[in-house]
């Protein structure tokens, strides 16, 4: 009973020692010394503040199975492409359907089939070169728009085609319509032409490509991939050639 007395004697001390700082000021002066009421709002407040970090750039794409699909120019580029998959990395299938063009893959099969052989996790397009001067240009539009559709969710970069005389629109038409972001726009560049003063020498298209590869890999992309410039000359093997006379799948 004793025992009992004493410990509801301090609880009940206890508890007048709370109602008695919670109502006094906050400062009391004593002599010549002046104290401050501690709160919890003080101590948090003179807590150090966890920063947040901030965003970080664009995810780097690494080890990547790319497939590059495209007219003929994608010839030239994939040679060089060939030597930046290889030194980072990557793995790399090369699709050329030659004369093809934006109609051909957005109205076809074909590039939803090697999406399925392939099975990339990274896809590069090189198309137009055939509809630099085409007028019909909202039905270009709409064939951009399917095949973006048929990517899915899969990173791409769209390289547009390097024109030697202007273009009618298509340029705009596929910028217009993948976004800047995913689009490499190759006017600026002035490749020197082979024989047939359409496609690029072979040195023009590596340094055609090499500008683009500037652009893919920066945080310019949306979705950058590591392509660190290749010291050596890797030869790509795993090309597919479509010909003209092909219908698609």
């Amino acid at each position: 009973m004793h025992a009992q007395i004493k410990t509801l004697t301090l609880m009940a001390a206890v508890l007048a020692a709370i109602v008695v700082y919670a109502v006094i000021p906050k400062e009391v002066t004593l002599g010549s010394y002046t104290l401050k009421k501690i709160t919890f709002s003080s101590i948090f407040h003179h807590a150090p503040q966890v920063k947040k970090r901030p965003k970080s750039g664009r995810k780097i794409h690494r080890n990547q199975t790319i497939l590059f699909i495209g007219d003929s120019m994608v010839e030239g580029l994939s040679r060089r492409l060939g030597d930046y998959s290889a030194e980072n990395g990557h793995t790399l299938y090369t699709v050329i359907w030659y004369s093809s063009s934006t109609e051909r893959w957005g109205t076809t099969h074909t590039l939803e089939y090697y999406m399925h052989k392939y099975k990339p996790t990274y896809v590069i397009i090189c198309l137009g070169s055939n509809e630099l001067f085409v007028n019909d240009l909202e039905n270009r539009a709409q064939y951009v728009r399917e095949i973006v559709k048929k990517l899915g969710n899969t990173p791409f970069v769209w390289i547009s085609p390097s024109d030697w005389n202007g273009d009618t629109g298509i340029n705009d038409v596929i910028k217009e319509n993948i976004g800047k972001e995913h689009f490499f726009d190759s006017r600026h560049l002035k490749p020197k032409r082979g024989s047939d003063h359409y496609h690029p020498t072979w040195a023009a298209a590596a340094y055609w490509m090499d500008t683009a590869a500037q652009f893919i890999a920066s945080h310019q992309c949306a979705n950058p991939l590591q392509l660190n410039k290749p010291k050596a000359h890797h030869k790509a093997t795993k090309t597919k050639l479509l010909q003209p006379s092909f219908e698609g799948y």
